[in-house]
């Protein structure tokens, strides 16, 4: 029974988890080195006849109540701040309408962010959902973004439930300096 339990975590642990090379093997364009200068920068929210995505939106799938409408904001300025901090600034013509500050690593050229990411057992039922995102640039220095989400959820040896999906999109860099800062919204 020991081993048995410890097969099903096992493989439940490595099922649908993202790895950093995983969603780099999705992207399309070779990343550059990770430095704060290069990551540092303002960037366009949303991508030219995309009206369902936004940069914002896509980071807040580790902060989902920070999400805002898709028509709101038109310009992201993020800092990388630290190792293991970046801070994202939504503006709308130059009017700060939202800030957050999100914790990751960098590794392999880019910044990994995992906030959200869950494990759990109750009694015969495990869950597990699975969030990470990886930014970076390209040799224009636009942001390449890739993102995985998964959740699971099992009776047993049954899945009961299975969600999941990848992101990836390259948002164009529009300069290395913030807006003039207004006021919240």
């Amino acid at each position: 029974m020991k081993h048995f339990l410890t097969l099903l975590v096992a493989s439940f642990l490595l099922t649908s988890c993202y790895t950093t090379q995983s969603l780099a093997n999705r992207v399309e364009s070779e990343p550059v080195v990770l430095t704060k200068t290069m990551l540092t920068g303002l960037y366009e929210n949303k991508i030219p006849d995309d009206q369902e995505n936004s940069l914002w939106n896509d980071l807040c799938l580790h902060f989902p109540k920070k999400s805002h409408d898709v028509l709101e904001g038109n310009q992201v300025y993020i800092e990388y701040r630290e190792d293991k901090t970046i801070t994202a600034e939504l503006y709308q013509f130059g009017r700060l309408i939202d800030t957050m500050t999100l914790k990751g690593t960098p590794k392999d050229n880019y910044f990994t962010i995992r906030r959200g990411s869950s494990f759990f057992t109750i009694l015969l039922i495990t869950n597990k959902v699975s969030k990470k995102t990886i930014l970076g640039n390209d040799a224009n220095a636009d942001l390449i973004l890739a993102q995985g989400y998964s959740s699971n959820t099992m009776l047993l040896e049954d899945q009961i439930g299975d969600k999941d999906g990848t992101v990836t999109a390259t948002y164009m860099r529009l300069g290395d300096t913030r807006p003039a800062k207004t006021s919240f919204q």
